[in-house]
C-alpha cells in the first residue's frame, strides 16, 4: 500500500465523493496519492491526464476545485475534516475524459485559430468548441470576501525556509536582526523534508537550530506565503490574509531550484514525479507505489539515491528513459543506457535530474543572469550581494546543495548585510 503506516490523526475528506482517509494537517495531493490517486488533473487543451510531478506548486498536476475554489494546488492546502475536492475540466470521470477525444484526433497539435479558416460560419463555430474544450476549472459559485491590502516596514525578510534560507535566517538573528522567514509551504524545511534517515543527517544541526530559533522567538516564520515579486525595495507578499507590500531592510533571496526534467516520450504522465516529490512523500510516509525506479541523469542527485536507500526495493537506473510500456496503466519503462537499452517493471518513474536554479526573483532585483546547462543562474557579489540591502543565497545563485557550502555562504551573507 501506497501509505507506510496509518494516519495518526485521521481526517475524513472527499475525492469526487469518494470518502479519502488522510492524515490531519498534511497536503491533500499527499493524501490523494497514498489513496492510490497518481491522476489528479487534465491538460487545458488536450486533456492529458496529469499528476503531483513535484508537491512544490511549480507544476499543475495536483490543480482540482476544493470546497468550491477552482484551479488549487492541492499541494498546498492542508486536510481538515469534510474538505471536498473536486476533480475539474473533464467530461465525464477523472479516469475516463470524454474530451480526451481532442488529442486523438489532432495528433500532431491543435490550433484552434487556424480551424477550417476562411471557410464561412464553420471556424466560428469551431473556435467556440475549442474556447469550451479548453481551459480550467469554472469560477466559484460566489465571490470571495474582499481581503485586506496594507503596507510595512521589516528589518530582514527571508524569502524561503529551505536550507539556504534557513542558514541565512540563522546568521542574520546571530547578529541581532529582527528577521521574518517567508515561504508559501505547509512546513518549513524544504529540500531538507526529502531527505530521510541516514541521507537527512548532514542536516540536522541546521534544523534542529532553526527549530530552537522559532521557539525562542529569535526567527519566525508565515507559511502558506507566496513572495510574488520585488519592485525596487519593495517585495509583494500574498498570504492566507491578504496582499501586503513589505519595505525590508534586508532581503535575502534563497527560493532554491526548480526540479529538473528529462524530455521523453511520457515524461508528463501521471506516473512520472521528480525524485525530490518522492522524498516528500516519503516524509509523510506515502510511496508513490509498491514498484518504483529512479532515473538518474547526470548532475542529478542527491534525491534518487537517498529515496533509494531508504526504499531498498527501488531500482535506480543510470540512464535516460526511453518511454514507458503498458496500456491505459503504466506497467514498466525503457531506458538507454551505456551498457544498451533497459527495461524495469515498475509503476512509477522517479526523476533525478539537474536542477534548475530558480532564478526570478533574483532577476527582479536585478542580478544578472548567465547560462549554464541546467538553466539561469543568478550571479551576485561578495557575500551574496545583488543590490542596496538585497543578497541571494543557495541554489538560485548557484550554490551545491551541501551543508557546509551553505553555512559558509550564509555567514559571508550575515557580515556583509
Amino acid at each position: 500500500m501506497p501509505r507506510l503506516h496509518p494516519p495518526r490523526d485521521p481526517v475524513a475528506i472527499t475525492l469526487d465523493g469518494q470518502r479519502v482517509v488522510a492524515e490531519r494537517g498534511e497536503p491533500v495531493a499527499v493524501a490523494l496519492v497514498a489513496a492510490g490517486s497518481l491522476s489528479l488533473a487534465r491538460s487545458p487543451k488536450f486533456h492529458r491526464p496529469r499528476g503531483p510531478a513535484c508537491l512544490r506548486a511549480a507544476c499543475d498536476g495536483c490543480l482540482a476545485r476544493v470546497d468550491g475554489v477552482p484551479n488549487v494546488m492541492t499541494c498546498r492546502v492542508p486536510a481538515s475534516e469534510g474538505l471536498e475536492v473536486e476533480t475539474q475540466n473533464v467530461v465525464g470521470s477523472r479516469e475516463r475524459d470524454v474530451l480526451r477525444m481532442a488529442d486523438w484526433f489532432f495528433p500532431a497539435g491543435m490550433n484552434h485559430h487556424e480551424l477550417f479558416a476562411g471557410v464561412p460560419g464553420v471556424q466560428r463555430v469551431m473556435q467556440a468548441f475549442a474556447r469550451r474544450v479548453a481551459g480550467l476549472g469554472k469560477l466559484p459559485a460566489e465571490a470571495g470576501a474582499p481581503r485586506e491590502a496594507r503596507r510595512r516596514d521589516a528589518d530582514v525578510v527571508v524569502v524561503g525556509s529551505g536550507p539556504a534560507g534557513m542558514g541565512a535566517a540563522l546568521a542574520l538573528a546571530g547578529k541581532g536582526r529582527q528577521v521574518e522567514v517567508l515561504d508559501d509551504d505547509l512546513v518549513w524545511g524544504g529540500s531538507t523534508r526529502a531527505l530521510v534517515g541516514d541521507d537527512a543527517k548532514p542536516w540536522a544541526s541546521l534544523v534542529d537550530g532553526f527549530r530552537q530559533a522559532l521557539m525562542a522567538g529569535k526567527v519566525t516564520v508565515r507559511l502558506e506565503t507566496t513572495a510574488a515579486a520585488v519592485y525596487g525595495s519593495d517585495l509583494l507578499v500574498a498570504g492566507p490574509d491578504g496582499v501586503e507590500v513589505v519595505t525590508p531592510r534586508t532581503l535575502v533571496l534563497a527560493p532554491g531550484a526548480h526540479d529538473g526534467v528529462l524530455a521523453f516520450d511520457g515524461n508528463d504522465g501521471p506516473a512520472v514525479m521528480s525524485a525530490r516529490a518522492g522524498g516528500r512523500l516519503l516524509g509523510y510516509g506515502v510511496t508513490p507505489a509498491e514498484r518504483v525506479v529512479v532515473a538518474l541523469a547526470d548532475g542529478g542527485g542527491p534525491f534518487g539515491e537517498a529515496y533509494a536507500r531508504a526504499r531498498p526495493d527501488t531500482t535506480v537506473v543510470r540512464g535516460v528513459p526511453v518511454g514507458s510500456k503498458g496500456t491505459g496503466r503504466v506497467r514498466g519503462w525503457l531506458f538507454a543506457t551505456p551498457e544498451g537499452e533497459r527495461r524495469v517493471d515498475a509503476e512509477v518513474l522517479l526523476v533525478d535530474a539537474p536542477r534548475a536554479p530558480a532564478y526570478e526573483l533574483c532577476a527582479q532585483a536585478g542580478a544578472e543572469l548567465g547560462h549554464e546547462p541546467r538553466g539561469f543562474v543568478a550571479r551576485v557579489g561578495p557575500g551574496g550581494r545583488i543590490g542596496e540591502g538585497v543578497f541571494g543565497v543557495g541554489e538560485a545563485v548557484g550554490t551545491a546543495l551541501d551543508a557546509s557550502a551553505m553555512a559558509r555562504e550564509a555567514a559571508a551573507m550575515a557580515e556583509h548585510a
